[in-house]
């Protein structure tokens, strides 16, 4: 399938049939497309799930036939149409509507072609006629139906944070973030990393916080790099990055990493450590399992110990065994949600009780793989205080062994002004540190 509108359409299609969008752009941008394809195919995706609430608020001004009775490839063609017209500048109307039109044509016949047209054109004809809800009067239905998030998810943030936070936090969740890149240490530093990506093609910038950090501004395919296959660069979130650094580990330590995969955290602790000591790391599916190994082994991080391990079944074995354990625990993944927009749609607000429960199981049993004297370091991709702060509390509160231990030692000091609790966790918004949505907490154990 080469024209980029027509595989996005159908991308869109089994997205909305409970498809992972960031597994079926892996899946189906191919090599041998053309990079400027590849970029229109992720830009269209991502840029109609993200905005899916108000493109389609936009169609139903201008539909006379319901949106649950247009056939699924109509309606995600005016929806490539309208995103098209509406976010893209670069694309002419006139070819974002054609191209949505005799697409149709090709694959639902004239009629539907000429419904796909009339209502593309009068939706270009009237744009500036488009009434949202009342910003004033009914914040919430704006905020939902504008920035496309559901309902729900900003009643939830606005009773947690404000109004104006939640529109901030709105905002910076649908930005396109610049992938981001973590120098392998072992193999390269920094400054010789930038020589060799700029050999490549790559433009970067430096890190928001971190040393280790870098985001990539243009670059060919990352995975086409010599200096990715030759190991010296991860792509890493930078959240990810700090939380990797919240750890202190050090060489010769013995570390547990629970629920590892891909094995991010994993290769950039074995780093930090110079290759010496252990870190064992679980995953309870063996293909993520395989995916730690792979990376480890790209990124010559040869301490890591991948295993395939339910961290809710505790091992008397390994009880207070390790120096430092990592939880990056399973989340409902809210905080993320400009990388991978379709987890929007994809989370109920169910979700993040039953995550809440999972977690605390989790947190409870690897707790006791800490040695005396040792650290546990809690972190999701998530900024609900459920599966955060509240759930870390309530272990605290059960386990008289472990408190808060000070971050402000390991992570850099432009985010001291962030951490709470004694210093002891931090969490991460994309509006205001520029970072995934991230949570992090250390806690030493002060007793057997």
């Amino acid at each position: 399938m080469s024209n980029p509108r027509e595989l996005a359409i159908c991308m869109l299609i089994k997205i909305q049939e409970g498809s992972y969008g960031n597994l079926l752009l892996n899946q189906h941008l191919t090599s041998d497309m053309s990079l400027k394809d590849r970029a229109l195919v992720t830009e269209l995706v991502n840029g109609v799930i993200q905005n899916l609430l108000r493109i389609d608020y936009i169609i139903s001004q201008f539909s006379k036939i319901d949106l649950s009775k247009i056939s699924p490839f109509v309606k995600n063609a005016i929806r490539v149409g309208i995103y098209q017209t509406f976010f893209l500048d670069r694309v002419p109307d006139f070819a974002a509507v054609n191209e949505s039109v005799s697409l149709v044509k090709k694959y639902e016949g004239k009629r539907a072609a000429n419904f796909t047209n009339a209502i593309l054109r009068n939706v270009l004809r009237k744009r500036d006629k488009i009434v949202y809800p009342n910003k004033n009067t009914n914040m919430e239905k704006y905020l939902s139906i504008y920035y496309s998030f559901p309902s729900w998810l900003i009643q939830r943030w606005i009773e947690l944070f404000d109004k104006n936070f939640t529109e901030d936090l709105c905002m910076a969740l649908n930005e396109r973030p610049k992938p981001c890149i973590r120098v392998n240490t072992l193999v390269t530093d920094r400054e010789e990393l930038e020589k060799q990506l700029s050999a490549e093609g790559a433009r970067v910038a430096h890190g928001l916080f971190t040393e280790e950090a870098l985001y990539i501004l243009d670059s060919p395919p990352i995975a086409q790099l010599e200096s990715f296959n030759k190991g010296l660069f991860a792509p890493q979130d930078e959240s990810s990055i700090i939380a990797s650094l919240a750890a202190g580990v050090k060489s010769n330590d013995k570390v547990l990493d629970v629920a590892a995969a891909p094995g991010g955290k994993t290769a950039h602790m074995a780093a930090i450590m110079q290759n010496k000591g252990e870190i064992i790391a679980w995953d309870i599916h063996p293909h993520r399992v395989r995916l730690i190994e792979q990376n480890c082994r790209r990124l010559k991080a040869t301490i890591a110990v991948p295993e395939v391990r339910n961290a809710k079944i505790p091992d008397k074995n390994m009880f207070s065994k390790f120096d430092k354990v990592i939880i990056d625990a399973p989340c409902s993944g809210l905080g993320v949600i400009r990388r991978k927009p379709d987890i929007k749609w994809s989370k109920k607000p169910e979700d993040i009780t039953a995550l809440k429960s999972e977690q605390k199981e989790i947190l409870e049993v690897c707790s006791k793989y800490v040695k005396p004297e040792g650290f546990l370091i809690y972190s999701t991709c998530s900024i609900e205080p459920e599966e955060n702060e509240k759930n870390v509390d309530e272990f605290l509160a059960k386990n008289d062994s472990f408190i808060y231990d000070d971050l402000r030692p390991y992570l850099p000091e432009k985010l001291h002004n962030s951490l709470k609790q004694s210093y002891g966790y931090i969490t991460l918004y994309p509006n205001i540190h520029g970072t995934n949505g991230f949570f992090i907490a250390r806690l030493k154990r002060i007793k057997a």
